[in-house]
């Protein structure tokens, strides 16, 4: 396996490898929650949780920690706040009564439903002046960097 040099010691903070990869984390993370709260009403983190429920058919808190790499205890603040504001309901499953589901209300359904747009126009966005082919070739990198 070949080793490629990310010149971390020999370049500055703004050339950094590690510190551009937040920075474009940040940026994107930043578009979209101006995005959710001005469109929506909602925080970028709720609007994600909601679109996962509803697209991804990720029902359970544990799912959405895994599937997100995010703390548990966050998650289940995060859900708990969605169903104080009355975009999620708690149901327990007709399988195991253990198991506790979660479910949109049509409040949260709406908002779900805005999410893909809002990706869309972001990324649209913030790639303005990259060919299609450039960004095929940016998310193949990435998937190779997140499967290895």
């Amino acid at each position: 396996m070949m080793v490629v040099s990310t010149d971390i010691d020999k370049t500055g903070l703004e050339s950094d490898f590690g510190y551009l990869i937040i920075r474009a984390h940040a940026v994107l993370a930043h578009s979209i929650s101006l995005r959710t709260q001005h469109d929506l009403n909602v925080t970028a983190a709720q609007g994600r949780l909601l679109h996962l429920v509803e697209r991804h058919g990720l029902s359970h808190a544990a799912e959405i920690s895994r599937g997100c790499y995010v703390d548990p205890t966050a998650v289940t603040r995060l859900i708990n706040r969605l169903v104080r504001d009355g975009l999620l309901t708690r149901t327990q499953s007709t399988v195991d009564r253990r198991v506790i589901r979660l479910v949109l209300t049509p409040q949260g359904q709406r908002v779900a439903g805005g999410m893909p747009g809002i990706f869309s126009d972001v990324y649209n966005d913030l790639l303005t002046g990259f060919s299609a082919e450039e960004v095929a070739s940016f998310k193949e990198m990435l998937l190779r960097m997140l499967s290895g």
